[in-house]
C-alpha cells in the first residue's frame, strides 16, 4: 500500500510511532518535503539513516524548504518507477522535481522545493526553489501524460489553496505556478505539507502534517 505523511524534519521517532509503525514490507511512504535526515552528516544522522535503511517499507520524499540541497545532490541519480530519483539508501529515495512515477498502478507527479510559509522565517534560496528548467520539465512531463495523473505530491500548495488554509502565509512564485498546474491538470488527490497542518481543503486537496493518509 501507498501512504502519505507530512514534514518529518529528521525526527526518527515519528517514523516509529503509530500508525507508521504498522507499515510492512512492500508498503511505501511518500513524504511531502522537509525530510531532514540529510542535513549535517553527524553521527546521530548517520545512525538514523542506518536505522531507516532497515525499515521494511520504502520511503520516497520530495524536497521541502529546509533541506541540505548540496548534500542531496551528492547522491546518485538512478532509474525508479519509470523516472529518475536520487538514491539515499536501499529503500530511501529523493524524488526528482517535475517527474511522474508509475507506482502500484498510480501515476504520481512530484514537484519538491519551496520557501518557508512566513516572511520572517529563515530560508536558503535559490536551491530550495525549482529552477526555470525544472518547471519547464514539469510542464513537459504533464503534457506528455495528457495532463492527467492520479496523485500530485508537492511541498508547496497552489497559491489560492495556500491562502485558504492560512491567510497569513506568504505566496511565492512556485505557489502561483502550482495554481496553473491545478487549473490545467486532472488529478484524484493532491497532497502538500509546507503549512504544517492536517486539514482537507476539499476531497481532492489535502494539507498533511502528522497524519498518515492511505492512497486508495
Amino acid at each position: 500500500m501507498i501512504y502519505v505523511t507530512g514534514d518529518i524534519h529528521g525526527d526518527y521517532d515519528s517514523l516509529s510511532e503509530r500508525p507508521l509503525s504498522k507499515l510492512k514490507k512492500g508498503d511505501m511512504l511518500l513524504v511531502t518535503g522537509d525530510f531532514g535526515f540529510i542535513w549535517d552528516n553527524s553521527n546521530k544522522e548517520k545512525s538514523n539513516l542506518k536505522k531507516l535503511a532497515k525499515k521494511k517499507f520504502d520511503i520516497l520524499f520530495v524536497e521541502g524548504a529546509h533541506e541540505n540541497f548540496e548534500r542531496l545532490r551528492e547522491y546518485p541519480e538512478v532509474d525508479l518507477y519509470q523516472a529518475k530519483a536520487r538514491r539515499i539508501d536501499r529503500n530511501i529515495y529523493c524524488l526528482k522535481r517535475g517527474a511522474i512515477y508509475e507506482i502500484g498502478g498510480k501515476q504520481i507527479f512530484a514537484l519538491g522545493g519551496g520557501l518557508p510559509p512566513y516572511e520572517d522565517e529563515p530560508h536558503i534560496a535559490p536551491p530550495s526553489m525549482p529552477t526555470d528548467d525544472e518547471l519547464k520539465h514539469a510542464v513537459d512531463t504533464i503534457q506528455k501524460h495528457r495532463r492527467q495523473v492520479d496523485i500530485i505530491l508537492t511541498h508547496e500548495a497552489p497559491a489560492s489553496v495556500k491562502r485558504m488554509v492560512d491567510r497569513k502565509a506568504t505566496v511565492n512564485d512556485l505557489n502561483i505556478f502550482l495554481d496553473t498546474v491545478m487549473k490545467n491538470t486532472r488529478y484524484d488527490r493532491w497532497y502538500f505539507g509546507a503549512l504544517h497542518r492536517d486539514t482537507a481543503v476539499s476531497d481532492k486537496l489535502i494539507c498533511v502534517f502528522e497524519e498518515v493518509h492511505k492512497v486508495e
